[in-house]
């Protein structure tokens, strides 16, 4: 079965009635315009929804395959520890999050938008990892089944069969996207890239499912989508390339401006002021670059200045810094995989 980790980046259920071998995108979900301050949400812990009666209710497999999957992704390991929203409610109700407030997300109400034959669908399944609440209008992750606590040694295992593609067209939808991985074999999550304006960028990051199934991916040559043929790499090593390009372009400026060589046209940009963060806290964390730009994934985030282990960040945005910190802020705090930081406006 496709259990998630969204994020990104360890653990997986089996799950008997599992689809096929595809999973939904780490980003699709269109969570509520707003979401409800912390009194709201102890108003929400006392207005319980109304039980639901399962009498009569019937569901095709198909469908119950369709439900069951993407449930499985919004509580999966991927998922849940970087999902602001889905902490948020799973910390109102012991864990249970009602099926009005699931159906404000887009994609699973595109697929069932009947409370009734959700419910269904998790009472008959055999998921290990999703409950269904006695009055069947609540689910939650199973307290048996707690989050991976994300060891270096799972994140070598998932980093090892995680890969970066570019090349699809930037009008390309979650669906089409697991269509065409169909045929390479079974993915745990698609991460559709988004670009400052929250558009699609044409580049994915995937997770296999086996590190067999990702192998043989890497191995294939001209794989194409459409008439553009893709380009394909583990996202270890496209990180890498992306550190090693500022490198030089740094290494450039430094050897113009001491004279050794011709010097090269160095453009003088005054940048903005209220562009950077400073983020403190970061002593004896084992954080990384790529967690930060997970966490303000479409939010203008332009570049990261921090090596693992360092005290301190700094991150740079195409716009305002204070905006996409307080879009990310959950409960008005600021936190990167699970851990509360201290973030400084830098004028």
């Amino acid at each position: 079965a496709i259990v998630m980790t969204a994020a990104v980046e360890n653990g997986s259920t089996t799950e008997n009635s599992a689809p096929n071998n595809t999973a939904p995108a780490e980003t699709e979900p269109t969570k509520p315009a707003a979401e409800p301050t912390k009194p709201a949400a102890e108003e929400k812990k006392s207005a319980k929804p109304d039980p639901i009666s399962l009498e009569g209710v019937e569901v095709s497999e198909d469908l119950a395959k369709r439900v069951l999957k993407q449930l499985e992704y919004y509580f999966g390991d991927r998922n849940l520890p970087q999902d602001r929203f889905m902490l948020r409610e799973v910390a109102v109700d012991n864990g249970w999050i009602s099926l009005n407030t699931m159906l404000n997300f887009k994609r699973l109400a595109g697929i069932c938008n009947d409370k009734a034959k959700i419910a269904k669908i998790v009472s008959d399944s055999s998921s290990e990892l999703l409950q269904l609440h006695e009055e069947n209008n609540r689910i939650r992750r199973n307290p048996d089944k707690p989050l991976p606590k994300g060891t270096e040694a799972e994140k070598s295992i998932v980093n090892a069969k995680t890969v970066y593609i570019k090349g699809f067209s930037t009008d390309l939808t979650i669906d089409g996207a697991e269509k065409w991985f169909e045929p390479h074999g079974a993915v745990a999550y698609i991460k559709m890239r988004k670009d400052a304006e929250n558009k699609f960028k044409g580049s994915v990051f995937v997770e296999f499912e086996q590190q067999s199934d990702c192998d043989a991916f890497l191995a294939k040559e001209g794989l194409k989508c459409g008439e553009e043929e893709i380009v394909k790499m583990l996202r270890a090593d496209y990180y890498k390339s992306k550190n090693q390009k500022v490198k030089d372009t740094k290494n450039e400026k430094r050897t113009a401006q001491l004279g050794e060589v011709p010097p090269v046209q160095v453009e003088n940009v005054e940048y903005e002021k209220g562009l950077v963060l400073r983020v403190d806290g970061l002593e004896g964390t084992d954080l990384t670059r790529e967690q930060f730009k997970d966490v303000f994934e479409g939010k203008g985030l332009e570049w990261v200045t921090f090596n693992k282990g360092d005290p301190q960040a700094n991150l740079r945005f195409a716009k305002s810094a204070v905006e996409a910190l307080e879009s990310v802020k959950l409960d008005g705090k600021f936190i990167v995989a699970e851990k509360e930081l201290t973030a400084t406006l830098i004028e």
